[in-house]
Order: structure tokens, then sequence, then C-alpha cells
């Protein structure tokens, strides 16, 4: 049921983009609504009859659509994330992580960082807590029993025709749906990094379009999603870490962990893993790298040689076939917050969409979740305070903006850091590890 002009006496939040960021938002409004004030009336309590209407509205055709998937450590955030979901939906986290069926011991709950040249350790890091999970598995976990609408694209988000709420245009598949509109008090814009709510929300400045664009960063990654055919490449990996291991080489910065776990009979476990390579490079320069496919995978075991034995097995032992490998190359994006006009208070962005960063740290989600819980608070602040619209969320932009920049800023330093080793002891990796600092 879409939300019309008129219909709902609640408050109405419009939420684009089905991603992790949304998802858990609309969970924590589920939450919202379920935990409210109490009131007193013929000697007994009862819930105050008042929630928050949530529509959810995504462009892909479904959940699982994209054929790429990676792997998301929770760290410092993990405690906020948790606080964030109804109690049936956090008892259901352990099957988004990559290896449930692991004790999480004091090595396990550590960050190596290897010399992938000589094979030894540069320095470790702790990260007590810390659950490593894949993006499709939280996605399915976060997405249970919410009522989703797949395949609407935003199209236009108009604030002029009522002073109060927000008409949104959504576009179907070409030739196929006719154009929705839907009515909100408040919008969010989760969708993700290319975002087309801040592109629409920047349009109003000078140069808004280009202002409001992901920007190339300057660095590659490249992923391997491997299912080894022989026990002992299977062991190697574990051994460098049963969770998930980094290594520098000249010019290059990876990763080897666990992607899935499956428990095929009692004890008897099979893993899937994944390699990654970031490394500085353009599709600007050399358009002519293969994305995804066997090429990709030949690509990147042949452009990543020179490691120590231990490690280059793992490269060299990666199968060039589509049933046991998934390769995925890109250029990672950013963009350095900068304000936007929040249309009095009733648009505004959060995770990817407000702040997309590069990977280095695992900062991003960390942030993502921050955003939710920042925003969940101030729509309760409105609701159950009467705090005023525009003044709440100039203080959640004005948070957001700035701590989302100082991040995305400190990413981009990481990954030049990252690409040589004489540089290691000035990385926030050794600093402060996967903690906040920001």
């Amino acid at each position: 049921m879409a939300a019309s002009k008129d219909s709902n006496p609640s408050p109405t939040v419009v939420i684009i983009g089905a991603g992790l960021t949304g998802l858990l938002t609309a969970q924590a409004l589920k939450k919202a609504c379920f935990f409210l004030p109490l009131s007193f009336s013929n000697g007994s309590l009862t819930p105050l009859q008042h929630g928050f209407q949530v529509f959810m509205y995504d462009s892909e055709p479904h959940l699982n659509s994209r054929p790429r998937d990676w792997t998301i450590a929770l760290h410092w955030a993990l405690p906020l994330f948790s606080s964030l979901l109804p109690s049936s939906i956090l008892s259901q986290f352990d099957k988004a992580i990559c290896n449930p069926h692991l004790q999480f011991d004091e090595w396990a709950e550590t960050l190596p960082m290897y010399n992938g040249e000589t094979g030894d350790i540069i320095f470790t890091s702790a990260v007590p807590g810390t659950r490593r999970i894949t993006r499709r598995g939280l996605r399915e976990v976060l997405s249970e029993g919410l009522d989703i609408v797949w395949g609407r694209k935003v199209k236009a988000v108009d604030t002029e025709t009522d002073k109060e709420r927000v008409k949104v245009t959504l576009e179907g598949e070409e030739g196929v749906e006719e154009e929705q509109e839907v009515w909100a008090d408040y919008v969010l814009g989760t969708d993700g990094a290319g975002s087309k709510v801040r592109e629409i929300l920047f349009a109003d400045q000078e140069n808004g379009e280009e202002k409001a664009k992901v920007k190339r960063s300057g660095f590659m990654i490249g992923t391997c999603i491997v299912d080894y055919q022989d026990e002992e490449t299977v062991q190697k990996v574990l051994e460098k870490h049963p969770v998930f291991a980094m290594a520098m080489t000249r010019g290059a910065v990876g990763g080897f962990g666990v992607q899935y776990t499956n428990e095929i009979a009692p004890g008897n476990l099979q893993h899937t893993f994944f390699w990654s390579k970031v490394w500085k490079g353009s599709f600007s320069q050399t358009p002519d790298i293969p994305r995804k496919g066997t090429a990709a995978v030949r690509y990147l075991k042949q452009s990543w040689q020179g490691l120590s034995p231990d490690f280059q097995v793992l490269i060299d032992s990666t199968p060039e076939d589509d049933t046991h490998t998934k390769a995925f190359v890109d250029e990672m994006g950013t963009w350095i917050a900068q304000p936007f006009g929040n249309r009095d208070g009733r648009v505004t962005l959060a995770g990817d969409a407000g702040h997309p960063m590069l990977i280095l740290r695992g900062q991003g989600f960390q942030h993502a979740v921050t955003d939710v819980h920042n925003y969940v608070q101030a729509l309760l602040a409105i609701r159950d305070s009467g705090a005023d619209r525009k003044e709440v969320f100039a203080a959640y932009d004005k948070d957001m903006v700035e701590r989302g920049s100082k991040a995305a800023l400190q990413a981009l330093e990481e990954a030049e850091l990252s690409m040589d080793a004489t540089n290691v002891e000035k990385m926030l990796m050794v600093r402060k590890g996967l903690g906040r600092s920001v």
C-alpha cells in the first residue's frame, strides 16, 4: 500500500534504497513503534497509539538481484547496531556471520597484517567483539518482516506543492509500469554511493549536479570469491587467520578470509573464501581491465605475483572458471560530504548516500549505523517531545556531514599509506586499529 496525501495520521517515512542502511532504519523504526510511552487508563497501562508509517522503495528487481557479494566487519558500531533491532531480528544475526560456527577466542578477534612478500606479521590489532558478515546475508536478515516495493526508482522529490509534506515520484520499468506518487512527512535517501536523492538535494545549488557526483578515488579493487579444490589450500587460508587477514606488498594491499561457511554434516564445515587486492589505478587510465568473469580472474592472478609462497599459493590455486570462482574488479568511489538543503528537515541522507568512503579500516558501515541511530533519535524527539523539526534535522545533518567527511578523508589517506610498507607506522590501522577515529 502506498502512502497517499491524507490517509495516514501517523508520521510517514519514505525510505529510498533497501541496502543495509535503509533496512536497518526500517527495522529501527519498527522497534520504535513497539516501545512507545505508556498511558494509564482504566487501571491498566496501554501503549499510546502512535508510531511510524514506513514505506520502502528500491530500484533493484528483488533482494538478491546483484551477483556481487562482499564481507563487512562490524566492530565499534556493533553494540549500537544491536540496540536498534527488534529482538526477533537480532536473534537471527548469526545467519549473516561469515563463519557462525567459529569459537571466537582472542586470536579470532585479532586482525593481523602480514608482509605479503616475506610472510611475516607486521602488526596485529585487537578487535574484541568484531563479527565479519556478508552483505547479502545481513540483507536477508534485515529484510525479514518488511514490505519492500522493488523495481521503483526515485525520479523526483517535490517539497514545494505542500509546505509540510513531501511528494515522491517513482518510476518503474520503462514501458511496463506507470509512475507512482507517494506522500511522506519525511524522506530518507539510503540509495548508495550514486544516490539519486543526493543529486536532487543538490539540484538547487550552483554546479549542484557536479557537486553531488561520487568521485573516482584513483584506487582499484579486485576480489575473487573462491571454492578451493583441495583441503591443503583451505587449511593454508585458515592458518593465516580463521576470519580475515591482511597483507601488504609493494604497491598493493590485500586481504584473505572466509566468506561463507556451510555445515554439510555435524562438525563438517565447508568454506568459501575470498581474496581482495587494492592498488592505485583508474579505469580512465586502463579502460580495458576486465571487470568480471574468468578474464577478471586471470587478470587478478597475473597482476599479483611475487608474494611469499604461503600467500602466492592462495592466488595461484584460484580456479579459472565461473563454477568455482566469482571475480569482480572496480574503481572505488568516494565523496567528501558537504552541506545541502534538507528542505526544512523533511529530506536527508544516511549511509553511503551521505558519505561514501573507501573500505580501508572498514569505517563506512560503522558510520551508517551511527546515522541510523541519530536519525531515529531525531524522529523520536519530534514525535515524543515536540522538538522543532528544522532544528533537529539541522543538527543531524551537521553531524553527519562533519563526521562523514572526516572519515572519508581518513580512508583516502589510509589507502595512500597502505601502498608502501615504510609508511606503516603512520597508518591509523596501527595507531587505532579498527577503532573509531571520528
